[in-house]
C-alpha cells in the first residue's frame, strides 16, 4: 500500500481558513467594520440617507452591531450625527496648501498651488473660473437649504410650544373647543 503526501503550496495555505481552538474557522474581527464603512461611503456616494436601518440592510448585519460599530466610527471623528437617526461621513483631507494666482501682462495666468503651478491661456483660466463658479453655486444652495432645515424645526418647535400652551389654558378655563371659538 502506498501513502501520497501531498505538500501544502503557499497558494492552498491561503484557500484554507485559518482554525481557532475549537475548530472553527477564525473570523476577521475588522470584517464587520470594514463592511460597514464600505456602505455608509457607498450610501454617501450614491447621495442617499445613512442611517442605521440602511447600514443593517445593506450589510446584512443586526442594527445592534451596526450601533456599535458606528459609536466607534464617532469616537475617531469619521462619522458625525446628522439628527433625527441620520449620520454623515466627515471628508478628511490633507491640510491647505498656499494658493496663489497671478495674471501677467500677456494675459497668461500662473495659478500655484503649493509647489505645483500652472500656466493657463486666459481661455483655459475663463473654463476654470466657470467650472469653479458651478461649484460656488451648489455650495450656496446647499448652506440655504441647511439653513431652510434648521428653520423649519425651530417653527415646529414654537408651534408644539404654542399648541400646548393653548391646550393648557383650554384646561384651566374650563372651556370646550366650540365655546373658545364664540369668544
Amino acid at each position: 500500500m502506498t501513502t501520497t503526501l501531498h505538500k501544502t503550496t503557499p497558494a492552498t495555505a491561503q484557500q484554507m481558513p485559518e482554525l481557532a481552538p475549537n475548530g472553527e474557522p477564525k473570523r476577521d474581527r475588522f470584517a464587520n467594520s470594514h463592511r460597514i464603512w464600505q456602505a455608509a461611503l457607498e450610501l454617501r456616494n450614491t447621495s442617499r440617507r445613512i442611517n442605521r436601518s440602511a447600514l443593517a440592510g445593506l450589510t446584512g448585519l443586526k442594527p445592534g452591531i451596526v450601533d456599535d460599530h458606528v459609536d466607534r466610527f464617532i469616537e475617531r471623528d469619521q462619522i458625525r450625527r446628522a439628527g433625527n437617526g441620520e449620520l454623515e461621513v466627515v471628508e478628511q483631507f490633507p491640510a491647505a496648501r498656499p494658493i496663489s494666482k497671478t495674471t501677467l501682462p500677456n494675459g497668461l495666468v500662473k495659478l500655484e498651488v503649493g509647489s505645483d503651478m500652472l500656466e493657463l491661456t486666459p481661455d483655459e483660466a475663463r473654463a476654470v473660473a466657470r467650472d469653479f463658479a458651478g461649484n460656488l453655486h451648489e455650495l450656496a444652495e446647499t448652506d440655504a437649504a441647511n439653513k431652510g432645515v434648521r428653520i423649519a424645526a425651530e417653527v415646529a418647535r414654537e408651534l408644539k410650544e404654542a399648541r400646548k400652551r393653548i391646550a393648557a389654558l383650554e384646561c384651566k378655563l374650563g372651556m370646550d373647543t366650540r365655546q373658545l371659538e364664540l369668544v
